[in-house]
């Protein structure tokens, strides 16, 4: 989702560490209008592969070794049938999650434009 920042009566170099600060936090920054008093800029959040893949890894760690073998423990009554079930879990979801995350990342839909 971009927000729109209007900043009045700054420096140059002030903008220029705007802008550094806002790549930190991972936002992408940019001016969409400019004059003598004011600079306009549309920031939005930029999510980069290596977050998508933190996200992916740490979500199937937990639904791999909590809540599923917990579901299969409960529906067997075997918890090591429920762990061995996570493994497997962990070895197939964690590559289709990710290019799910990543296919995603490109769909502009439901963004305000």
């Amino acid at each position: 989702m971009a927000t729109t920042i209007l900043i009045e009566n700054t420096s140059r170099e002030k903008l220029e560490k705007l802008k550094h600060y806002a790549e930190k936090l991972g936002l992408d920054m940019k001016m969409v209008d400019n004059d003598e008093k004011s600079s306009r800029f549309i920031v939005k959040p930029h999510e980069n592969s290596k977050r998508s893949l933190l996200k992916a890894i740490s979500y199937r760690l937990y639904q791999s070794f909590v809540i599923s073998p917990l579901i299969i423990w409960g529906l067997t009554g075997n918890p090591i049938l429920g762990l061995k079930f996570g493994v497997l879990e962990v070895i197939v979801k964690i590559p289709a999650y990710y290019l799910f995350e990543r296919i995603w990342a490109r769909i502009r839909f439901g963004y305000k434009k």
